[in-house]
């Protein structure tokens, strides 16, 4: 039971999206584009519950705000009317969400979903059905998550029979009632046939075998909920037959039975509360933020700390690390991923063998092709930005100053490469020797077994290729891997 939505406010880095104005409750949708953007690594899909916009429920939760801080674009969509996910309330979350992935250049897997009472409702059949026919449907979610949602509409139908005859009286009556009335209409009675409830119900604890979860058990599958049954017992007359959790923890029971190890009924810490003080099991903030965020972000495989196949990657241990994600500040470059950076203790002495020793990988989010052509433009991108930057930074006079010069050679393929190069870049050094300097390169793009990433390794010098120092950052690529 319970469909309400929270009190309505609005958030001040929203963007609403019109498709139809002439549809005040349907025709938009509201994207919250993360601190890091153009960086966004996933997409966050957030309904509200019954009678909820797309933008009235921020103040019931801090989902959106610390999704802003975790390169995640947040997604609101309206739920409207809609009590569960019928043919309209599914073809505009089509509809919104192709839109939102060719707009931000989104994977189909690069989604999570969820929602609030009848909007997790919905979230949770909407993911179902992306797996089960995913060529209809415009995303993949590989996270779906609700929020104390009444995900059983036959026994929905049943708990409003139930409220209607107790003698206890209040305003969640008229919404039992109503519940009734409209599933009478649009599902029909549930003591008949049930194959409209089969069809629009995320899951049917009175039925034998598996059903629509079953297309959830490759799915990292959450469900929220307080409980507080003494709540219930003292504020509503129910007991923990009347409420929300019951069938979703038989839910949850079934998904792991069938092998799911990613599905969790998940007991609130707190106690529901709205934004206005009220004292409510079903409300948005029985959601530990922190922790749902943390949780799409390792589901997910956001980069560099929580990678599908983590990279083997070492250097000696007095060689200092650093991370840059792109896009990158001093360059720019059509890539999605991150920079992982190894330093020689002398790289930045100029009277040191190691000076400019250096290796960095680039791990890319997508198979990108390297070519001499290519690797040219790249090195004259990068080291062109990181000298004229710096020099910029740190005041220096920049008259001597002038852009990268590259110039790249095919050389015999390596062991564990598709592909390697060697390359001289003629740059004016503004980090060690404040003059015309010629680093040396070598370059290493890996062979993998994951055709939708790609590493590329360059091991940087200021020493001839013939000059022994170049032994240190050999043992880095030789060592360098990525498990099958």
């Amino acid at each position: 039971m319970l469909l309400i939505a929270a009190p309505a406010a609005f958030s001040q880095r929203s963007e609403k999206i019109w498709f139809d104005k002439t549809d005040s409750v349907y025709g938009y949708y509201v994207v919250i584009p993360p601190s890091s953007s153009p960086r966004i690594q996933a997409a966050l899909v957030l309904l509200d519950g019954y009678g909820g916009s797309a933008d009235d429920f921020f103040p019931e939760t801090k989902l959106q705000n610390v999704a802003y801080g975790n390169e995640i674009l947040t997604v609101c969509i309206p739920t409207g009317q809609r009590i569960y996910a019928d043919q309209p309330m599914l073809e505009l979350l089509n509809r919104t969400l192709s839109e939102v992935a060719a707009k931000y250049q989104l994977r189909k897997d690069q989604f999570a979903i969820g929602g609030m009472s009848s909007g997790g409702t919905i979230a949770l059949r909407y993911a179902e059905l992306c797996h089960e026919k995913p060529a209809e449907f415009a995303v993949l979610p590989k996270a779906v998550f609700d929020v104390d949602s009444p995900i059983d509409l036959q026994g929905l139908y049943k708990s409003s029979e139930t409220e209607l005859k107790k003698d206890f009286k209040g305003w969640w009556l008229g919404e039992s009632q109503m519940i009734i009335d409209r599933f009478n209409k649009e599902l029909g009675p549930v003591n008949g046939d049930l194959a409209k409830y089969r069809a629009a119900s995320p899951f049917l604890a009175e039925t034998t075998g598996a059903g629509n979860e079953q297309w959830l058990k490759e799915t990292a599958v959450r469900t929220y909920h307080d409980m507080d049954v003494n709540w219930q017992i003292q504020n509503r007359r129910r007991s923990i037959y009347q409420t929300n959790m019951l069938n979703a923890s038989e839910f949850i029971n079934r998904l792991v039975l069938q092998g799911n190890t990613q599905a969790e009924f998940v007991s609130s810490k707190i106690q529901g509360r709205r934004s206005n003080g009220q004292r409510h099991p079903h409300s948005w903030n029985i959601v530990d933020e922190i922790d749902l965020i943390q949780w799409i972000k390792e589901t997910l495989h956001f980069y560099p700390d929580h990678l599908e196949k983590p990279i083997t990657y070492k250097a000696p241990q007095n060689w200092q690390r650093e991370t840059i994600s792109f896009p990158m500040d001093f360059a720019a470059f059509p890539y999605k991923g991150f920079e992982d950076l190894r330093f020689a203790p002398g790289w930045g002495k100029t009277d040191s063998d190691e000076k400019w020793l250096y290796t960095f990988l680039w791990w890319l989010d997508g198979s990108y092709p390297f070519t001499e052509k290519i690797l040219v433009r790249d090195l004259e991108t990068y080291f062109t930005g990181l000298t004229r930057d710096k020099g910029v930074a740190d005041k220096l006079d920049m008259s001597h100053w002038t852009p990268a010069k590259a110039q790249v050679q095919k050389a015999t393929t390596a062991h564990g490469d598709t592909g390697t190069y060697t390359a001289t870049v003629n740059i004016f050094d503004t980090e060690v020797t404040m003059k015309p300097t010629v680093l040396y390169i070598k370059i290493h793009v890996k062979k993998i077994t994951d055709k939708n990433r790609t590493l590329v390794l360059f091991e940087i010098a200021a020493n001839p290729f013939s000059a022994s120092i170049w032994g240190q950052a050999d043992k880095i690529n030789d060592y360098l891997n990525e498990p099958e």
